[in-house]
């Protein structure tokens, strides 16, 4: 991963591109190249940041109901919705 003030930024990810969409044996499981970025400035590091908040809420909630309580408003408008999506996922207490 590089950080996003490293003095060769544009060339690591010119590479990392490179890598992930050419050459013979293309990487078929990234949306983009591994690097640490500000969500704001790109779409899929926002909706990851969004999806990981949310379900890091749904497992406090599901692990101590009790001392999460503020979460359980997350339920009414996203766990089946999470739930549907999910695939060989999830929280273990």
């Amino acid at each position: 991963m590089a950080l996003d003030e490293h003095d060769q930024r544009a060339a690591l990810i010119t590479e990392a591109s490179r890598n992930m969409f050419g050459g013979a044996q293309p990487r078929r499981h990234l949306i983009e190249p591994p690097f640490q970025l500000e969500s704001h400035r790109y779409q899929t590091l926002q909706a990851a940041d969004w999806i990981a908040g949310l379900v890091g809420r749904f497992g406090a909630f599901w692990v101590d109901p009790d001392g999460f309580r503020e979460n359980a408003v997350f339920r009414k408008y996203f766990e089946d919705r999470l739930r549907r999506a999910s695939r060989r996922s999830g929280i273990r207490t």
